[in-house]
Order: C-alpha cells, then structure tokens, then sequence
C-alpha cells in the first residue's frame, strides 16, 4: 500500500514539475556527455537566458504569419543584424589573423547534446524585444516568428536561423577566418545531405574549432573538415526539431543561394550520395 502510494506521489510530482518548468534543466542537468566524435567530454550549463520570464504556449506569437506590428522580415531588423547597414557587416568579416582559425588534425571534434524536455516550447519575440542567449552556440530557445528561407546567406543571425533549426533543419556555420577551402567542402556536403539547411559565417565558433553544425538540441564543432564526421552528424541529427516541416521562410535577406530539394521535398533520405561501404 505504501509503495502504491509513494508512486502515486512520484507521479504526481513528475508531472507537476513538467507544468513549472520554467526553462532550466529537467528534472535536473547532466554534468557530461561523452562526444561521439572523438571521445571528448563537454560540461553543460544552465538552459538559456530569460526562459523563465517569458509566456509559454498560449501567449505564445503565431510563425510565419507577417506582421509589421511584431515581424515582417523587413523592419526592426537592426536589434539582431541590419542588412542595409554597412557598419554592421563586420559580423561576417574576417577581421583577426587567418592563421589563428586554420584548424588543428590533432583536435577532435566535439558533439554538445541539450536535454530538451518534450514540454519545452520555444517562444516567439517580436522585434520591439531583444534575444539574448546564454550559451555561445544556442541550439534552442526563443527565436523570432519568421524564419529563413532555407540556403546559403552572406550572413544571417542566429535569432532566425535558431527557428530552422526547431523544424528540422541543419544550420552550418563557419568563422570568417576559417579555411576557405573547407568552407567551400562543407557548403558542397551540407547543400547534398539535406534541403531543410542554412550556411552561413558567423562570429560563435572558435578558434579552435571554426566550424560548426547545429540542430535543435545538438552542435557538433569542429577544427578541420571530415566528410564521415558532418555526414553521420546530419543522418542522426537533423529532422529533429519539434515542428517539422518543409515549408519555406520569409526572410530572405543577403540570400546568396536558395536550397535545392536533394531527395524529397521532406528529406526522406539524408546524404542519399554518400559513400556507404
């Protein structure tokens, strides 16, 4: 009878703290994950910033619908990036000595895994709030309403393409400073695994590891490019994301090459021109 009891309350507290939840770990934050990549361990941190402030699902900014009171993809942009702003471009420049960011064959590269409980729902902000996140590399969290349309950019920030991410898709950055030649590797790996994709430089990845992939919940970073390594991230990685769906964005600013649909317009098949033994 006690024990019947003590499961009844097990329960309910269970479920409860799925209720309360208020953007921290739960019930409670791994102190590592082993990389699959290379056997590295990385320690993992709160959740992001200001989840807990925020309203969850029924105040909540409907996607994809433009709005110029909240987002239309055209006005307000300069509180993440401003595109028409030239003194803003310095996000996606190479602006620190190439030979700081060439990559190292002796360093692993390093796969981050978030626990994201199934309750969590990402919030929508309008343009009129900042989005600031906690951990260098977001791979969830609060996003804006509109997302990008899926491809390669001369730069887009990570308050967009963190949405793409929540319906699945990979989003591949690379430092500025990064080897030109892998950077053109990865595009030309990403562009072929998967429509649902977004390449684009940005300031977040290391010195170390200047590259990056990011799926909703997941990272893996990277000093130098290995096909096997960004392929077998994408098959176990990508589609993931709690919204899935192939529908297109609506931002499409510094848009340099709109995605190619690679095996279906849902990605039944990722990296289909992989080499399989």
């Amino acid at each position: 009878m006690f024990r019947s009891l003590a499961l009844v309350l097990g329960l309910f507290l269970y479920v409860q703290a799925a209720k309360d939840w208020k953007g921290q770990w739960f019930p409670n934050a791994p102190q590592e994950l082993v990389s699959e990549a290379g056997g590295v361990t990385q320690d993992l941190s709160n959740a992001l910033a200001n989840e807990a402030d925020e309203p969850k699902e029924s105040g909540r900014v409907a996607m994809g619908i433009e709005n110029p009171d909240c987002d239309d993809a055209k006005h307000g942009l300069e509180i993440d990036f401003d595109p028409y702003n030239v003194t803003h471009s310095t996000v996606y420049m190479c602006l620190e000595p190439k030979a700081d960011y060439k990559g190292d064959y002796n360093m692993d590269a390093i796969i981050t895994e978030y626990n994201v409980p199934s309750a969590y729902v990402a919030n929508h902000k309008c343009m009129n709030n900042s989005i600031e996140y906690a951990e260098r590399i977001p791979s969830y969290g609060t996003h804006r309403p509109l997302w990008p349309r899926y491809g390669e950019y001369r730069y887009v920030p990570p308050q967009r393409w963190l949405h793409n991410s929540e319906h699945g898709a990979v989003i591949a950055l690379y430092h500025p400073c990064a080897n030109k030649q892998q950077v053109e590797l990865l595009k030309q790996i990403v562009k072929k695994c998967l429509y649902r994709h977004v390449i684009t430089p940005s300031q977040l990845p290391s010195k170390d590891r200047p590259f990056a992939l990011v799926t909703w919940h997941a990272i893996l970073e990277f000093s130098v490019l290995e096909r096997t390594i960004v392929e077998s991230f994408i098959e176990k990685y990508a589609l993931k994301g709690p919204e899935q769906t192939h529908r297109d964005g609506q931002y499409d600013h510094m848009l340099l090459e709109a995605a190619e649909v690679v095996s279906t317009i849902d990605d039944s098949i990722l990296c289909p021109k992989k080499q399989r033994d």
